[in-house]
Formats: structure tokens, C-alpha cells, sequence
């Protein structure tokens, strides 16, 4: 049986960084899960062979706040006035930051 868990640590350091040189790319642990699947048989790895790998490597989980834009006020097209909007806090979840390395 193949090693698939050094083949993931060997494509995702040969792709990312822990330190912040390239784009910043965030993603959950089944993200980079399923991002895995294109090349790894799905089977013989799971997410807590993604999440072991990840921290081994020393890649920092982080807390993403999630916004969605609410109308705070309503727009009229007889008046001309256009609606008006906030951003308002929706949730909050844990990601891993990837940063892109450069080439």
C-alpha cells in the first residue's frame, strides 16, 4: 500500500507555505479534505489523516467571522434614494491559513 499520508505532506509543501509569502488561502479541513480527493483515493485517507498532516506541518488553524449584507433601509425609486445596507455578523468558523508559495 501506497504512503498516501507523505504523498499529501509532499503536494501541499511543494503548493504551500505556513508562512504568509503568497495569497492567503483559507479552507476547513474537509475542504482541503476533498481537495485531496483528485489525486488520493478516497478511501484509504480521512479527515483526520488531512487534520494530522496539516498540524504536523505546522500549518495555524484561525477563526473566520462570516457577513452577510441586510438592507437597513429601503430603497425609493420615486424619491430617488437607493437602499442602504450593513454587514452583519452571521457565524464564525475555524480554517486553516495555506499561503500560495512564490514562484
Amino acid at each position: 500500500m501506497k504512503d498516501y499520508i507523505q504523498i499529501m505532506k509532499d503536494i501541499i509543501q511543494e503548493i504551500y507555505s505556513t508562512t504568509p509569502e503568497g495569497n492567503k488561502i483559507e479552507m476547513q479541513t474537509s475542504e482541503v479534505f476533498r481537495w485531496f480527493k483528485g489525486v488520493i483515493p478516497g478511501k484509504p485517507i480521512t479527515e483526520h489523516d488531512v487534520f494530522d498532516l496539516l498540524t504536523e506541518l505546522g500549518y495555524k488553524p484561525s477563526q473566520k467571522i462570516l457577513y452577510e449584507k441586510v438592507e437597513t433601509k429601503k430603497g425609493n425609486k420615486n424619491l430617488g434614494t437607493k437602499p442602504e445596507f450593513k454587514e452583519v455578523e452571521t457565524g464564525r468558523i475555524l480554517i486553516w491559513n495555506l499561503y500560495e508559495k512564490l514562484e
